[in-house]
């Protein structure tokens, strides 16, 4: 299979199945990052089952048609490699990192443990035990649970996006094996799935052995975004009660999709807003003011909608203080031309960052994952950084006018009682 040249040492594949692989050659790396990704995730749950795709996560793992649980992590101990896995919003990501010889052990596991779990009921049981632990630790961590409250409010009419990848106790104490194998049955299919891979590997070789692997089956209508909605951003203002030592200010604004242009110039904005030590919310915040440890901007991408979020953890007798800066370096982001030595920096961090990133293999296979699973054109490294280099102050002065609007605010701060 010769599949498509997208940049020097990396090619793209579809098998008949419908399953796409990216494949980048690093041949100076000694290693192999893998990963599957399934186009589902938190917003794709059925309704009264609120954290089945990160419940299914966790089942794959408890042993497949073949193989115990304990086999699975035998083989992968047995090539010095490391197995895991993540949930998000939209996407869960199994993924492996071995090092180059072990290459084909790490794809047959991937493989088995997506496309053959076995699901057995007391290993269901099991598990239901370790997820709800799960859960009970997320509302005993105060950040988190603020996080989970702001995300709740920034999407209106309770759109899936709103909910917690991890669902709720009362959820997961009712999901049945029925709710676990329908959905199974749904999503992770040929069609929805990309394989990325990134390290010291023979690209026909690996191609080669997942075609012999998958599933032979026709492909079938794809769920990737089929059942999707886009979200509405909507304004609040809201604070809520939570016995903490700290308040949590969550200030969101709309934001880029995953595919959008706008998302390099706003990145440059981001960071001179609140990406680092010497960034504005840093300096004004922490640094001449000391009101906090932690305060920081980012934004988020999801498929059909985005947010812009700062965020900082202050004395609750100190979040007014907080939140009026907040809003005042917002505002002078939006009113200011920034200078161009701010810019010139912002640009220097982001491209470091991410020449760091190509480091590391499994960034390397994230990146092609992550893009052809959003449908964005995959580009070379350094075509990326060329997009940033051509970044300038007039589009992000653009971006910033397009996304920080004072009328659009979503702000919830999760604490103590205000007096």
């Amino acid at each position: 299979m010769v599949g498509t040249t997208l940049y020097d040492g990396t090619r793209s594949f579809k098998l008949e199945n419908g399953l796409r692989i990216l494949v980048e050659e690093v041949p100076q790396s000694r290693s192999v990052s893998v990963g599957v990704w399934i186009n589902v995730g938190s917003r794709d749950d059925p309704g009264h089952a609120p954290g089945l795709a990160h419940f299914l996560e966790h089942l794959l793992f408890k042993g497949t048609t073949t193989r115990s649980a304990l086999r699975v992590s035998q083989e992968i101990d047995s090539v010095g490699g490391f197995l895991d896995a993540a949930t998000g919003k939209e996407s869960t990501f199994y993924y492996a990192d071995v090092p180059a010889d072990g290459i084909a052990k790490a794809t047959d596991l991937l493989l088995d443990l997506v496309f053959n779990p076995a699901f057995a009921p007391d290993k269901i049981e099991l598990e239901r035990n370790v997820v709800l632990e799960e859960i009970r630790g997320y509302d005993d961590d105060p950040e988190q649970r603020a996080f989970d409250q702001f995300v709740e409010g920034l999407w209106a009419d309770n759109h899936p996006l709103s909910r917690a990848v991890l669902g709720t106790r009362i959820s997961m104490e009712a999901a049945t094996r029925d709710d676990v194998v329908g959905f199974h049955d749904v999503f992770y299919r040929p069609s929805n799935i990309v394989i990325a891979a990134a390290g010291a590997i023979d690209t026909e070789a690996f191609v080669a052995d997942i075609e012999r692997r998958a599933p032979k089956i026709p492909p079938q209508s794809a769920q990737r975004g089929v059942h999707r909605t886009p979200p509405a951003f909507q304004t609040l203002r809201a604070h809520h009660i939570q016995p903490t030592g700290q308040t949590h200010i969550y200030l969101g604004l709309p934001g880029p999709l995953a595919t959008d242009p706008d998302r390099y110039p706003l990145e440059v904005a981001n960071s001179v807003l609140g990406d680092g030590t010497s960034s504005r919310l840093f300096t004004a915040i922490r640094e001449e003011r000391g009101l906090a440890y932690v305060v920081q901007s980012a934004v988020n991408r999801f498929s059909d909608a985005g947010f812009w979020l700062s965020y900082a953890a202050v004395a609750p007798g100190t979040a007014d203080t907080v939140v009026a800066l907040l809003i005042d370096e917002l505002e002078r982001l939006r009113t200011e031309p920034i200078p161009s030595e701010e810019i010139a920096l912002a640009k220097s961090r982001l491209r470091g960052s991410f020449i760091l990133g190509l480091e590391s293999n499994a960034h390397r296979a994230m990146r092609l994952g992550n893009a052809s699973l959003s449908d964005r054109k995959i580009l070379s490294p350094d075509e990326i950084l060329e997009k940033l280099a051509a970044v300038d102050a007039e589009a992000v002065h653009a971006a910033v006018q397009r996304y920080d609007q004072p009328e659009g605010v979503n702000l919830v701060t999760v604490g103590p009682a205000q007096e």
